[in-house]
């Protein structure tokens, strides 16, 4: 398997800015850091399965909504 085929795409910079909340603020509703937020942004980190539930839950979606293995946002 390449790198590639261990990508997991978010949509958490378009759920943030459609709801108005800084990476900060979104870190501290589901306790992280704004750096752990800042690099899933980006790609650089995979959540744990928790972290992903925490987020997903945060913004009402369901977690599929918020991370693919395809890019859908």
């Amino acid at each position: 398997m390449s790198m590639k085929d261990h990508t997991v795409f978010n949509c958490l910079r378009n759920l943030r800015e459609e709801t108005k909340i800084t990476q900060d603020k979104l870190a501290k509703a589901v306790g992280t850091s704004r750096q752990t937020i800042c690099a899933m942004e980006k790609g650089e980190y995979i959540p744990s399965l928790r972290l992903a539930l925490l987020i997903s839950e945060h913004f009402g979606h369901p977690v599929e909504d918020v991370f693919q293995l395809k890019r859908k946002c």
